[in-house]
C-alpha cells in the first residue's frame, strides 16, 4: 500500500474506507483517497493476489469450469480489512484501516455494491462490453471528474457523522447512514397527510395536463423525499437502491438544483441496459430547496418542454413566484460528441434516445453540427405502557423484483457521448453560452399566496420542530438513539382489491426510514461508527439468525438465485438482502461494557434498532421499544409518505 503523507489521501483521516475500482488488468480506474498514480503499484499487487487465488486449484475445476476456490472475498491483515467485489470486467476493493474495527465486512460490501451501481447509473451495464472488446481500455476517459465526484458524494452518505448545523441547503439526511442500513428512503416530516396527498395529486395533474411521458415524478428536498408518483404496475416501480441513487445524485449536485437541467441516467435495478432521461428544477431555491424531478424514457425536445410546463404548473400551484430567467444556450465542446440533427431536419421519433438537441449520438459521419439546449438558470438567494405480545411482531412483508425494458440498447459510442455531454453540462468552463432576455409574461414577479405544502415544509425543516419531535420519541423509549424502518404499500390505481386487514393485494413496497441523528454521548466518529456497526450486526441476526461472514455468504448465494435474469441484482446481493424484510418476527440485542444496550426488533412492516442505557434489563428495554414502535406506527401518516399514489389516480 502507498504511504499516504497527507490528510487528503489517508483513509484514517477521512470519512470512511478507501475504495478502489480496478480493471481486469489491474489498472486503477477510481481511487477515493489519493490518486491513481500513487496507487498504481498497489493495484497491480491486489490484482495479482486476486488472480493467484482464482487460479489456485485449477486442476480441480467444477462443473461450471471455475476454480474450486472461486473469487477472493476478503483479507484480514492485522488492523486492516480488505473486501473485494468482483464483476465480469471490474474489481472493486474496500480498504478499512480503523483500529477499532468498526467496519465489518457486510457493511463494506454494501458500499462496494452501491459504488458499482453508481458506475452503472452513469455508464449503463455496457461498461462490461467495453472491456470484453478491449481489455486494456482506460475507463477513466468515460468517467471524468464529475462521475468520480458522484461516487464520492454517494460514499459520504455512508458516513455516520451528520452535520446539520452547517447544512444550509438541507442536503443532509437526519438518520445518516441509517437510510442504507434499513434500505429505506427518508421523507421530509412531519407533514400532515392531507397536504402530502394534495401535493401528490397536484403532481399527477400537472404532468397529465402538460402531456408529458412520465415514468417517475417526485418532489424532493436534498436527499429527502416529499412525494413520488410511480407506474401502477408493481413490476415497473423502483427498487430502493435506485431511488437512493437518484436522490443522492440530485441532492448533492448544486448545479442541478440551481438550474433547469435535462440529463441521462441509468437505473441499475430497473434496467441496466440503457438510459432514461431526467428533468430537474428547483422550485424554491431561496427558502426550502424544494425541487421537482421527472424521469421519462423519451429523449426529445417535446418531452423537455412538457416537463418544463409541468414544473411551471407545480410552481404556480404552490404559490411560488417565478424567478426571472435567462436562456442558457449550451454547446457540447467534447471532441467525442458527434452530431445531432439540425432544427431544419425532420424530428426523430419520441422514443428515440437520440432525439433531444444537445445530447449527442454517434453516427458514421464526422461532421459536427451546432445544436442548442435551452436551460433556465435560477438565481440563488401522552405515554401509555403495555406488555409485548406476538401481535406486536407479526410476520409479513413481501419482496419484489423489477423487470422492464425501455428503449433499444444504446451503443458504446452513444453512451460515451451521453457521459461527455453530462460532464460538459456540469463543468462551467466547458460551455459556450449566450444570454437572452426571456420575455415570457409568466416570469414576471406577481403577488402570490404561499401554498400549505410550502408552509408545512418550512415548519418540518425547522430545527426546533425536529428537536422537539425527536426528543419526545426518545423519551418514550428511554433511548438515546433509534432508527426505524416502515414498509408501506404503493397503491395501484388499477386495482381496488384488498386482502386481510384491508391491505392491498396488488402493489409493491416503498420502504421508508426515520430517526434522529446521533448526538451526545456519541460525539466522536469512532463511537458513532460503532453504533451503526452494531445495528448492522443486529440486522443480519434478524434476517439470518447470525451475523457471521459464513452465514452472510451463504445468504448471498440464495439471494443471487432468486434474482433470475437480473444481472445487476445478482451483483448486489447485500442490497437485495437488506431490501427484503425478515420473514419471521424476532428480537435480538447486544449488551456491551455495562454501558449500552442495543436492541433490534421487527414485525409486520417494520424494523427498529435502538440504543438504550445498559441499566435497563433487556426484557424491559424490548417493551420500551415496542411502545415506541406503536407510537411511530400511530404517527405513520405524518412521518411517512403513507399513501404513495401511482399514475391514473383521480385528481
Amino acid at each position: 500500500m502507498p504511504k499516504n503523507s497527507s490528510s487528503t489521501s489517508n483513509p484514517l483521516n477521512n470519512r470512511g474506507p478507501n475504495i478502489l475500482i480496478l480493471s481486469s488488468a489491474g489498472k486503477p480506474i477510481f481511487v477515493r483517497y489519493g490518486n491513481e498514480d500513487e496507487w498504481s503499484t498497489a493495484c497491480g499487487v491486489i490484482q495479482g493476489i486476486r488472480a493467484n487465488v482464482l487460479s489456485f486449484g485449477i486442476d480441480g475445476l467444477n462443473e461450471r469450469g471455475a476454480s474450486t476456490l472461486g473469487y477472493i472475498q476478503s483479507i484480514q491483515a492485522g488492523e486492516r480489512l480488505l473486501v473485494f467485489k468482483n464483476t465480469e470486467a471490474l474489481t472493486l476493493v474496500a480498504i478499512s484501516d480503523r483500529k477499532d474495527g468498526n467496519h465489518n465486512e457486510a457493511w463494506l460490501r454494501l458500499q462496494l455494491e452501491y459504488v458499482y451501481s453508481q458506475v452503472i447509473f452513469t455508464l449503463t451495464a455496457q461498461v462490461q462490453s467495453i472491456f470484453e472488446l478491449n481489455p486494456s481500455y482506460d475507463l477513466r476517459t468515460m468517467m471524468g471528474s464529475n462521475v468520480n465526484s458522484s461516487i464520492r458524494n454517494l460514499l459520504d452518505r455512508f458516513d455516520p457523522v451528520v452535520d446539520l448545523e452547517n447544512d444550509s441547503n438541507n442536503n443532509s439526511t437526519i438518520t445518516g447512514c441509517g437510510a442504507f442500513l434499513t434500505s429505506g428512503i427518508e421523507c421530509v416530516s412531519p407533514i400532515p397527510p392531507e397536504i402530502r396527498d394534495t401535493a401528490s395529486k397536484m403532481l399527477i395533474h400537472a404532468c397529465a395536463e402538460s402531456g408529458s411521458n412520465d415514468l417517475f415524478a417526485m418532489l424532493v428536498i436534498g436527499t429527502r423525499l416529499v412525494t413520488i408518483i410511480q407506474p401502477a404496475n408493481p413490476m415497473s416501480q423502483l427498487h430502493t437502491s435506485d431511488l437512493h441513487l437518484i436522490l443522492t445524485f440530485v441532492g448533492t449536485q448544486p448545479g442541478l438544483l440551481t438550474n433547469e437541467l435535462w440529463f441521462p441516467l441509468c437505473l441499475p435495478r430497473f434496467d441496466s441496459s440503457g438510459f432514461l432521461y431526467a428533468y430537474t428544477s428547483c422550485l424554491d431555491p431561496v427558502h426550502t430547496g424544494l425541487s421537482i424531478v421527472m424521469i421519462s424514457p423519451s429523449n426529445n425536445t417535446e418531452q423537455f418542454e412538457s416537463f418544463r410546463t409541468a414544473a411551471n404548473t407545480v410552481r404556480k400551484n404552490l404559490g411560488l413566484a417565478s424567478v426571472k430567467t435567462k436562456v442558457l444556450r449550451v454547446f457540447s465542446t467534447s471532441s467525442n460528441n458527434a452530431s445531432t440533427t439540425s432544427s431544419n431536419n425532420s424530428r426523430q421519433r419520441s422514443d428515440s434516445p437520440d432525439g433531444l438537441s444537445g445530447i449527442s449520438s454517434h453516427s458514421g459521419e464526422s461532421e459536427q453540427k451546432k445544436t442548442n439546449f435551452d436551460d433556465a438558470a435560477w438565481k440563488m438567494k401522552g405515554d401509555e405502557s403495555f406488555d409485548v405480545s406476538d401481535d406486536d411482531f407479526g410476520g409479513g412483508g413481501i419482496g419484489r423484483r423489477i423487470s422492464i425494458r425501455r428503449n433499444k440498447r444504446p451503443t458504446i459510442e452513444h453512451q460515451l457521448s451521453q457521459t461527455n455531454f453530462l460532464d460538459s453540462m456540469l463543468e462551467e468552463e466547458s460551455l459556450d453560452y449566450t444570454e437572452e432576455d426571456d420575455d415570457d409574461d409568466n416570469n414576471k414577479e406577481a403577488e402570490v399566496n404561499e401554498a400549505p405544502l410550502i408552509t408545512a415544509v418550512k415548519v418540518a425543516l425547522s430545527p426546533q420542530q425536529q428537536d422537539e419531535m425527536m426528543t419526545s420519541y426518545l423519551q418514550l423509549a428511554s433511548a438515546v438513539h433509534f432508527v426505524f424502518r416502515c414498509d408501506i404499500y404503493v397503491n395501484s390505481a388499477d386495482s381496488n382489491m384488498t386482502g386481510i386487514g384491508n391491505i392491498p393485494t396488488v402493489g409493491s413496497m416503498l420502504t421508508q426510514c426515520f430517526g434522529p441523528p446521533l448526538s451526545f454521548p456519541f460525539t466522536d466518529e469512532s463511537s458513532q461508527s460503532h453504533v451503526w456497526d452494531t445495528y448492522q450486526r443486529l440486522s443480519l441476526r434478524l434476517r439470518l439468525g447470525s451475523s457471521s461472514v459464513e452465514s452472510t455468504m451463504d445468504a448471498f448465494n440464495v439471494v443471487g438465485d432468486k434474482q433470475g435474469h437480473d444481472s445487476v441484482g445478482k451483483e448486489c446481493s447485500m442490497q437485495c438482502l437488506l431490501e427484503d424484510p425478515p420473514n419471521l418476527h424476532s428480537v435480538t440485542y447486544v449488551q456491551e461494557d455495562n454501558q449500552w444496550l442495543y436492541v433490534g426488533l421487527n414485525g409486520k412492516f417494520f424494523e427498529l434498532y435502538a440504543t438504550l442505557p445498559a441499566t435497563i434489563p433487556p426484557k424491559q428495554a424490548t417493551a420500551y421499544c415496542a411502545r415506541l414502535v406503536r407510537r411511530l406506527m400511530g404517527d405513520e401518516r405524518i412521518l411517512f409518505l403513507s399513501d404513495p399514489l401511482t399514475w391514473g389516480h383521480s385528481v
